[in-house]
């Protein structure tokens, strides 16, 4: 988590997608959940973690949770086609926000969607 990797040191980005957005959540009239990615701040944007909170949230986390065991970054997510309409698609979003190519206008759901970096050394200006 955040916490973690802010104790360890690691620069990290993190993006978050609310259920709100994922079209299987609004088919099934149950959007209260969401979807976080956090990732390595780097050029491999290694997958640090991953929680998904609510419906069919195991479904949309086993494919990360191998990708993480194999130390794995987005680009394999990027690569894979979802179904439609799916959880996983909270986590395709959440990729695109790190590639800067999300389906929506980010900025204008900023209370749904969100995506920040941390960093732990200072920049000298």
């Amino acid at each position: 988590n955040e916490q973690q990797a802010r104790a360890k040191g690691i620069d990290y980005k993190v993006a978050s997608v609310d259920y709100h957005l994922i079209p299987r959540a609004v088919a099934k009239r149950n959007t209260q959940g969401f979807v976080k990615m956090l990732v390595t701040n780097d050029d491999k944007m290694k997958i640090l973690g991953l929680r998904v909170v609510g419906e069919h949230a195991s479904s949309a986390m086993q494919a990360i949770a191998l990708l993480i065991s194999m130390n794995k970054g987005i680009e394999e997510i990027a690569e894979c086609v979802h179904p439609h309409p799916s959880i996983p698609e909270g986590i395709q979003e959440c990729v695109r926000l790190f590639l800067g190519k999300s389906t929506f206008k980010p900025y204008a759901l900023d209370d749904l969607m969100q995506c920040h970096t941390h960093t732990t050394h200072e920049v000298n200006p």
